[in-house]
């Protein structure tokens, strides 16, 4: 078995498509991980009855509402007790979730140009039910017709809850008129004592924005270095298609060497391609720091070297059952895309329905992303897990190889 490790490695080293994965996939990965982008409002989870504060009227919704929330964008230049109290009613209610740019301190005011700018870009560049602008003298008003003068709402959706919003905003000005922070403060009371119940499992942990940042930047890089490892395994698999055509399957079945034993050398030699690129992924870690991982990196390595044994095993066994090289090659490409879309290395799926959350926990890269996250948040269990997902995956590998290598030994004894 060693004299056929030795030779496929001999072929591997000798392509240059190798080299080309080997080395391109762990430099696109660090230049992800060094990259600085502020993710967290695709990612983070929303608190339910709370404001969420933007950090400037220029910031889209677009990504906060994936349950069918109803958005209220709410220009907010008063920042008065009572716009707080109001907002925090609306909030509270649960019918909608407010989304808060303070204008107090960037010293905006509301001009007609001001508001004429963010009404075209709330209704055509993004995705809210409505727009709330609160004027500086809100907080100053004294009557009904004072509190409806300092206040605007711009249904933006057509959605039926927009006619709900103006009531309740409608009834809480009302009773600021009649009762003022007194009256916000009952209601909101009432609110206080309900009961929150949520109905969809989550299966993530609570992360900080920096934390959230930092597994998003490793499902990228994650994205990146299956695409080496997959198709390092289908030139191992190359190899493989090679020597069933030329006699040579043929001819070290002859020599006593079981199916087994031939899948083994080609097992192995995918566990060296894999330390291989995990080594230069290790060169390549050296030109970025522990807060750039979001975890030190030998346990980052680990985990590369793990997920890459896994795809890489995977792509070969693909190639070698398919016995053609531009169908492995297009499998392989095949596998990377989907298990990298179904999996949550470019959004999150925590939204979608339960039959793609079902694909989701078959796909290898969703268990090492949730592994990230543990490690992240100081939750070393996570190598357990990935560990045992490891061996679950090589397992099927194994199996289904020397069954494949068995059949087509037997196939190619029938036809001649």
């Amino acid at each position: 078995m060693k004299t056929m490790i030795k030779m496929n490695l001999k072929l591997l080293l000798r392509t240059k498509a190798f080299w080309f994965f080997l080395i391109l996939t762990p430099i696109l990965s660090t230049v992800v991980l060094k990259s600085k982008f502020d993710s967290s409002a695709a990612y983070m989870q929303k608190e339910e009855g709370k404001i969420l504060e933007l950090s400037g009227a220029d910031d889209k919704l677009a990504y906060n509402g994936g349950n069918g929330e109803y958005l209220v964008k709410v220009y907010d230049a008063s920042k008065s007790r009572l716009s707080e109290g109001l907002l925090q009613n609306l909030a509270g209610s649960g019918m909608y979730m407010i989304c808060r740019a303070d204008l107090t301190e960037q010293g905006e005011v509301f001009t007609e140009e001001f508001v004429d700018r963010h009404m075209e870009s709330d209704g055509f560049e993004d995705r809210m039910g409505a727009a709330v602008y609160i004027y500086p003298g809100f907080g100053s008003a004294s009557s009904a017709e004072d509190y409806a003068e300092n206040i605007k709402i711009y249904d933006l959706s057509g959605d039926e809850r927009g006619e709900l919003l103006e009531a309740d905003i409608e009834f809480l000005i009302n009773g600021c008129a009649r009762g003022g922070e007194d009256f916000l403060d009952a209601v909101n009371a009432v609110y206080e004592k309900k009961e929150l119940i949520s109905i969809s499992g989550r299966e993530s942990t609570e992360l900080t924005a920096e934390q959230v940042n930092h597994k998003t930047q490793i499902g990228y890089a994650f994205a990146f270095m299956t695409l080496g490892f997959v198709f390092s395994g289908i030139f191992v698999a190359h190899s493989a298609i090679s020597e069933q055509k030329n006699g040579v399957f043929t001819r070290i079945g002859l020599t006593g060497t079981g199916a087994v034993k031939y899948f083994a050398s080609k097992l192995f030699t995918a566990v060296i391609i894999s330390l291989m690129s995990t080594g230069v992924m290790g060169a390549c870690s050296l030109f970025m720091d522990q807060h750039d991982l979001g975890m030190s990196r030998i346990k980052y390595l680990l985990l590369i070297f793990l997920l890459g044994l896994i795809f890489s095993s995977i792509s070969m066994l693909l190639g070698m059952i398919i016995g053609d090289v531009m169908g492995a090659n297009v499998a392989a490409f095949s596998v990377w895309c989907l298990s990298a879309l179904l999996s949550g290395l470019y959004f999150p799926l925590n939204d979608t329905s339960d039959f793609i959350k079902m694909l989701a926990s078959i796909m290898p890269q969703k268990w090492f992303l949730n592994a990230s996250e543990m490690i992240i948040t100081g939750d070393n269990t996570a190598f357990g897990m990935v560990l045992c997902i490891t061996v679950a995956y090589l397992c099927v590998v194994v199996s289904m190889g020397s069954l494949g290598i068995r059949l087509k030994r037997v196939s190619e004894w029938g036809n001649s």
